[in-house]
């Protein structure tokens, strides 16, 4: 049974160990380095560690062979570069009003396994964004994020 999990933080009324003990029953299903980095309480608090206030410097689309779509997500934070890398996608949607007011504030992020239209099991992230008008929601085989010290 997939749970859904939409912005499961206190910021949505619910609490991070929720979202933990969500991620603990899909901790085989993902990499570990992603379960590592989606665990730390750091990537979710107001810190420099996390993905919180981050504003998007970029989102990059391409098909990387035939029907295998990769989307990257550059998020500039505090003091470090964030890249999200979902890798064979089946869908996404980018909900934008006005990108240069909407994407400088990452309230909450989540990754989740959910599935797509097609009722495949998929790794899913989402990011919203202010006055719930911002969100970016991915559906992949596989995903990453990594960061660089600016």
């Amino acid at each position: 049974m997939i749970i859904t999990m939409k912005y499961n933080k206190s910021y949505e009324g619910r609490t991070f160990e929720a979202y933990i003990e969500y991620l603990q029953t899909i901790k085989h299903k993902i990499p570990k380095a992603l379960f590592d980095f989606i665990s730390d309480p750091q990537r979710h608090d107001l810190g420099e560690k996390s993905l919180h206030d981050c504003r998007v410097e970029k989102i990059e689309y391409e098909c990387v062979s035939k029907g295998n779509y990769q989307l990257s997500l550059i998020l500039a934070g505090e003091n470090r570069i964030f890249t999200v890398k979902c890798m064979n996608i089946s869908q996404f949607h980018i909900n934008q009003v006005n990108f240069g007011d909407l994407y400088k504030d990452l309230i909450t992020y989540e990754v989740g396994v959910e599935q797509d239209t097609f009722k495949n099991d998929k790794i899913v992230f989402r990011a919203k964004f202010p006055f719930e008008k911002g969100v970016i929601e991915v559906f992949s085989e596989k995903m990453e994020i990594d960061e660089a010290l600016q």
